[in-house]
């Protein structure tokens, strides 16, 4: 049972992490690289909330599947680190789906009504750009936590 759950978790991670490439790798850059710019962003806004929700549904699986693990071994020392990593990757996508993503589409609305630019610099374009940046970091700590607690479910046999 303790082998199954190790490879559901590994597994759950994996898909995780294919999943979150293959967004910023293929889908977004071929995105903005074919449609306008506008299109390019209702499109990836629309996606989003899909993504975020399959990332916090492997999350919960893996995050499980570790806790499970963690139960049934009796050397309960090594087996917290992999569980702490993707909790904090199930954190971050959690904080970015629920908290940032709707902040910047609040501000991605708000930047069409006042009717600014494209690159225009104003309150609502730093006020997006600021939660995009912020979207991009969670990101990047999900993708890194993923692939130390990857490791680390590989090491905790």
């Amino acid at each position: 049972m303790v082998g199954a759950m190790r490879i559901v978790a590994a597994g759950a991670i994996v898909c995780w992490l294919g999943v979150m490439a293959f967004f910023g790798a293929v889908i977004a850059p071929a995105a903005f690289t074919t449609l306008d710019r506008e299109a390019a962003g209702r499109f990836v806004s629309a996606v989003f909330p899909r993504y975020y929700a399959v990332g916090a549904a492997l999350g919960g699986l893996a995050l499980l599947a570790l806790l499970v693990r963690l139960l049934l071994r009796d050397d309960r020392s090594g087996g917290w680190v992999s569980l702490l990593l993707v909790a904090l990757m199930l954190a971050s996508t959690l904080y970015a789906w629920l908290v940032v993503l709707p902040a910047a589409h609040a501000a991605r609305e708000a930047l069409h009504q006042t009717g600014a630019a494209t690159g225009a610099v104003s309150t609502e374009s730093l006020v997006f750009t600021r939660l995009h940046r912020l979207s991009s970091v969670l990101n990047g700590v999900s993708l890194l936590a993923g692939i130390l607690g990857l490791v680390a479910v590989g090491l905790r046999r």
